[in-house]
């Protein structure tokens, strides 16, 4: 017979309770009130009286009434504060997840829900003849009892205890929500509670923190499926974590599971349609879920990297979003939080018990980043702006187009229509009253609160004025226009207009900066109202209309600036130019096309024109004054304005100068019919106040028209006497100065003065004195300037010049040039007979002065010279001492020191600049001319060396080329000179050195560049003979000595100059102090001479000791072997001369040889050393060399 497990364990209660110690906990009574989505919430209690024993099920059907607890609450235990602070539906969630998991639990642990209780009655459920076994065997034997309780639990058949544990393992999770929902996600315990379950429930880490994430996702979701937000539940979240103690990676992985389902439970009834809509309930929960996990995510402390993994599995969970796009769905559901927060603060303000960290803090707990904070302070700002102006916080924009809105809907097909729709639209803008905004002000005290407001919100002072007069500004402009407007209708005064608008800024806080900027486009829109209306009249020509409209709006101008005079700006000084450019849309005329402009200005200027009791036409001052206003206004120039002038009078002007032209054009002009011609013109130009500038526009062609009449009609070109006075007359009638006739005498005139000058150049070239007056007598007829003259001068001397110097260069070619070079050079065969004496051409470019063309250069010069082309300018002063008598007889002179000028010549034309020669070879031209002037004996060297200067300067070479040119010759010449000379003297004396000065004069070498030149030869030289010296392999100490002394004399340096490495130097100085030292003429005491030795030779100190140590060491092996090998060989005396030679070398190292010498033969060695005959040495010398002997030999002293 069978029993069933549970009546088991109800037998077995008792023996479990005396042998386990288990008793019955009693579950304080709790309640707990929460709300789903806004609606009241139900009150779960348990039912009243004992709990049943091992937690069966009482004969209530509430199943909450079973939910208890394995561990000992604490006092508090009865908690429902997060439940109650919530109002959210995490713990509606855990209800549910708890009541579907009680659905899966087996009978036994759904009905028992003490886990160890379950496990015991799993042990309790062995067969009943297993207790009755045990009672039938009252042996002690423990092995007796166990065969007999196996045999029963054999036949018996009961639950196994395998099966009972997976079974209690299963109900863990619903053990940790039931645990979670009793004592609530803040209590202090519920941390230590739920780990308790895990051994309880026999679950091991990884599936116990799997169990615990679980429960996280579950109350997540059932917090996202209310779409009310609320600050407490991010402290609620926070709870959770620590109550499930869940890191960060756990955390992460439960949103995203939680975002997983809980999206896909939204999709099954809500569309993706009405997902897009920002306001559908599901939309909400959506974006609240984003928010609530962006906020546990930094809070969490995630690194930036984990924390983008992690919120894009989230974002990309709840419908494929980008991490941005989730992002700023999480922002938007944080904001309304932050402005409530903002909007508390404002009501809080002048409590004193707000500050910028409170709302530092709220920002951290919300995330709201720094940019959007300022945002959202800057709107918080301008919302307490609007309330201290006693306006509405929200500002409604959408009134503003009501008034355009019944054009908006009408469809226009054509261009007239649109037009049309736009003058409507105008009419009613036109149509507007200025609004009178004048009662909006701040109230008192507001500006105390805003500067609190300001602190509080962190805003810096220009961010807070620029918002004060964004709200501000258009109730300040509504009153600049209103008071403009009273001005220039003259209702108010300037002074009275200023200082209302003053007042105004005041009351609105509005600062000076603010208010110039803004100042300038309220008097443009002030004055460009006047002128949109004149533009209309001007259209349709309506004249009278548009004259008197300009005449008030010049009215209104002046007005306009009367009342900014009141206002001391330094920007409104040039009023024009600040109000009126035409070129800026902005500016009054700025909507004013060109020809609307020009157009007003047009209509206004021939209403200004009016007839005197003459009928004679003129403008009177005022209205010039006003046509200048006016131009002002619509940005026109002056020039435009002298247009219009000349316009209008210019064919009366132009009638009266042509007929008196004409008039003293036919001659006989006396002073009679000069006085009546000015008499009219005047009275044209006095009637109409036209300026001399147009009147000078109009004479200046007649006058040109009238040189040019008489110049065809001159024989030759040349004026008459009586044509050069008609000339003087016109030009005196003309108001025409006799310098503005220059050019065009010159145009007219100028070919008959060139050919004066060639006529007087004759055959010889040159202009002499008794032509110079008459020249200039004809200048003085033709009415050209001098400078003009000077010119025309030149192009005559130039063109006779090219000739010349064209002859010159081709001889020049043939002299230097080979045949088949100058073929080349011209592109013309020439044969044989063409160069000079029939011969081919012998010479070279360079030095060759074969054949003679100094003769035809020397009479391009004169040709120059001789015609006063060569000037003189002054480029600078020099002082010089004079001497002069003293004022007194017999005194004496005295010096003084006075500036002079210092002139340079100029070429005004050279044969490079008549394009008749090339550059290279006037180079070549001008190098044969030195050459030549330096190896010329004759006579003419003199006069070829003077003019070297100028010929370069002909040619049109620069001094720095000419020097460069002479530099090259005289290198060469040096270089020629000297190496002869110092072939066979060895050095240069006297003589040569002035025959060297000589030719640096005579090409003209500065004296730098001469002592470089002697200095680079004399280098070569020395250079080459050191090669020389070298190479021959016989060097000797008497060479090196000779060479060295010789450089030194010179002054060069072996290394530097000449070229001598550092290495040979030092071979050089070894072979010329061994033989000294090795012959005892150089000495310790003669050292002197090898410091100078070393010096001359440019090596340093330490360099001449080290070869000078090398070598004695080298010679002291060597003496040592010879000493040691006299004594054994018995040759006392000479091993004794050389100990002598040894103590020689010491001396020079004191003593210190580096030598490795026996004991016995150092002994021995200075016993010998010590017995020689000393006598005539002093005896200090003997000690010392001794001593010095001693050192070298290593002994002690």
């Amino acid at each position: 017979m069978r029993f069933h497990s549970a009546a088991c364990a109800v037998v077995l209660s008792a023996a479990a309770t005396s042998a386990f110690s288990f008793s019955p906990l009693a579950v304080p009574p709790a309640t707990s009130s929460v709300r789903n989505n806004g609606i009241a919430g139900r009150s779960f209690a348990p039912t009243s009286g004992a709990r049943p024993a091992f937690g069966l099920p009482s004969s209530s059907n509430n199943h909450l009434s079973i939910i208890s607890s394995t561990t000992t609450p604490s006092s508090s235990s009865s908690s429902t504060t997060s439940l109650n602070l919530a109002g959210g539906g995490g713990p509606e969630a855990l209800e549910d997840y708890i009541a579907t998991l009680s659905h899966t639990e087996s009978k036994l642990s759904s009905k028992l829900r003490n886990p160890r209780l379950v496990k015991l009655a799993g042990v309790a459920a062995l067969p009943l003849s297993y207790v009755v076994g045990a009672a039938v065997t009252p042996s002690r034997r423990l092995a007796a009892r166990a065969v007999v309780g196996a045999f029963a639990a054999v036949t018996a058949g009961g639950v196994g205890k395998d099966a009972v544990d997976e079974d209690v393992r299963r109900s863990c999770p619903a053990a940790i929500a039931r645990r979670l929902f009793e004592l609530g996600v803040d209590d202090a315990n519920v941390a230590d509670g739920i780990y308790d379950l895990k051994e309880d429930h026999g679950v091991d880490d990884e599936d116990f923190a799997n169990m615990r994430t679980e429960v996280y996702a579950v109350y997540l979701a059932g917090m996202a499926m209310n779409p009310l937000a609320k600050t407490a539940e991010l402290k609620e979240l926070a709870s959770l974590k620590l109550a499930l103690d869940l890191d960060n990676m756990q955390v992460g992985q439960a949103h995203a599971d939680a975002a997983a389902k809980f999206y896909r439970d939204v999709t099954r009834f809500t569309s993706l349609d009405e997902l897009d809509d920002e306001d559908h309930p599901d939309r909400v929960s959506l974006d609240k879920l984003l928010f609530l996990t962006e906020r546990a995510f930094r809070q969490g402390g995630e690194t930036e990297e984990a924390f983008t993994f992690e919120f894009s599995r989230v974002a990309r969970a709840l419908g494929g979003l980008t991490i941005a796009e989730g992002l700023q769905r999480a922002k938007d559901v944080a904001k309304p939080f932050y402005e409530r927060a903002l909007a508390s603060t404002r009501a809080k303000l002048n409590s004193g018990a707000v500050s910028p960290d409170m709302l530092g803090r709220a920002r951290g707990t919300l995330g709201i980043d720094e940019v959007e904070a300022k945002e959202m302070h800057i709107e918080a700002f301008d919302k307490e702006i609007r309330i201290q102006l006693g306006l509405p916080e929200e500002d409604d924009d959408d009134d503003d187009m009501d008034d355009y809105n019944e054009f908006q809907d009408k469809r226009v097909e054509t261009v007239g229509e649109v037009k049309k729709k736009l003058e409507a639209m105008k009419e009613v803008e036109a149509g507007k009253a200025i609004e009178d905004t004048s009662a909006i002000k701040f109230a008192d005290g507001a500006y105390d609160t805003l500067s609190k407001l300001q602190g509080v919100l962190e805003l810096s002072d220009e961010d807070a004025d620029y918002e004060i007069s964004a709200a501000t500004t258009d109730y300040w402009r509504n009153t600049v226009l209103a008071t403009l407007d009273d001005a220039i209708a003259g209702t108010k005064t300037p002074a009275k207009a200023w200082e209302i608008i003053n007042a105004r800024q005041k009351e609105l806080y509005l600062k000076d900066s603010a208010v110039r900027e803004m100042m300038t486009s309220m008097v443009m829109q002030a004055l460009g109202r006047p002128l949109e209306k004149v533009n209309a009249f001007a259209r349709v020509n309506n004249a009278a209309a548009t004259y008197d409209g300009l005449v008030d709006a010049i009215a209104a101008k002046e007005t306009c600036k009367e009342v900014l005079k009141e206002a001391g700006w330094s920007e409104f000084e040039d009023f024009e130019k600040a109000c009126f450019d035409p070129y800026d849309k902005a500016s009054a005329c700025g909507f004013l096309t060109n020809q609307d402009r020009h157009s007003m200005y047009q209509i206004f200027f021939n209403r200004s024109v009016k007839a005197d009791e003459d009928g004679t036409k003129n403008i009177s001052d005022e209205s010039y004054a006003l046509l200048k206003e006016l131009r002002g206004m619509l940005g026109l120039s002056e020039d435009e304005g002298v247009a219009q002038v000349r316009n209008y009078f210019g064919p009366e002007l132009q009638g009266v100068l042509t007929m008196a032209t004409d008039e003293i054009l036919r001659g006989n002009a006396n002073d009679a019919l000069l006085e009546n011609l000015q008499e009219k013109v005047d009275k044209v130009i006095n009637d109409f106040k036209l300026d001399a500038e147009m009147v000078y526009s109009y004479a200046g062609p007649l006058y040109a028209r009238a040189v040019s009449e008489i110049g065809a009609s001159t024989p030759g070109g040349i004026p008459s006497t009586e044509e050069v006075a008609t000339l003087a007359s016109l030009r005196e009638l003309l108001k025409i100065d006799v310098e503005e006739t220059y050019d065009v005498n010159l145009q007219t005139f100028g070919a008959a003065y060139k050919k004066g000058i060639k006529e007087a150049l004759g055959t010889t070239g040159v202009i002499t004195e008794e032509y110079r007056k008459p020249l200039e007598d004809l200048r003085s007829r033709l009415g050209v300037s001098e400078k003009a003259a000077k010119d025309v001068y030149l192009e005559a001397i130039g063109e006779r010049m090219v000739p010349m110097v064209q002859f010159i260069s081709n001889e020049m070619e043939r002299l230097v040039l080979t045949q088949e070079q100058l073929s080349q050079k011209r592109g013309v065969d020439f044969g044989e007979d063409y160069f000079k004496g029939g011969g081919k051409a012998s010479g070279k470019l360079g030095m060759g002065t074969d054949g003679n063309i100094m003769s035809d250069i020397m009479n391009l010069i004169d040709f120059y010279v001789e015609n006063d082309i060569v000037q003189k300018e002054a480029v600078g002063t020099k002082k010089v001492e004079r001497k002069v008598p003293s004022d007194e007889e017999g005194g004496e002179e005295k010096t003084i020191t006075e500036e002079e000028p210092v002139y340079e010549s100029t070429y005004p034309i050279t044969a490079m600049g008549l394009e008749c020669i090339d550059s290279q070879v006037a180079e070549l031209c001008y190098r044969q001319f030195v050459v030549s002037s330096f190896t010329d004996q004759s006579p003419n060297a003199a006069r070829y060396e003077a003019s070297k200067a100028t010929w370069g300067g002909i040619l049109g070479l620069t001094n720095e080329k000419m020097e460069e040119i002479g530099s090259n010759i005289g290198s060469m010449v040096y270089d020629n000179y000297i190496t002869q000379s110092m072939s066979t003297k060895g050095a240069l004396d006297q003589q040569d050195m002035m025959f060297l000065a000589n030719i640096q004069g005579k090409l003209g070498i500065s004296a730098e560049d001469g002592e470089r030149m002697l200095l680079d030869t004399q280098k070569k030289i020395i250079s080459e003979e050191a090669s020389a010296m070298f190479d021959s392999g016989e060097v000797s100490p008497e060479n090196i000595k000779a060479f060295r002394e010789k450089c030194n004399s010179m002054g060069l340096d072996l290394e530097g100059d000449v070229g001598i490495t550092k290495s040979r130097l030092i071979t050089m100085f070894q072979l010329e102090i061994t033989p000294g030292i090795d012959s005892g003429e150089i000495t310790i005491e003669s050292a002197d001479m090898l410091a100078e030795i070393q010096e001359s030779l440019g090596l340093t100190e330490e360099e001449g000791e080290e070869v000078v140590a090398g070598l004695i060491t080298d010679r002291a092996n060597g003496i040592l072997a010879d000493i040691i090998g006299c004594m054994m060989r018995g040759k006392d005396v000479m091993s004794v001369e050389s100990m002598e030679k040894l103590v020689q070398y010491a001396a020079f190292v004191d003593g210190d040889l580096g030598l490795q010498v026996e004991e016995a033969n150092a002994n021995r060695a200075y016993n010998l050393f010590e017995s020689k005959d000393w006598s005539g040495v002093d005896e200090a010398d003997v000690e010392r060399q001794k001593e010095l002997l001693k050192i070298a030999f290593g002994m002690s002293s």
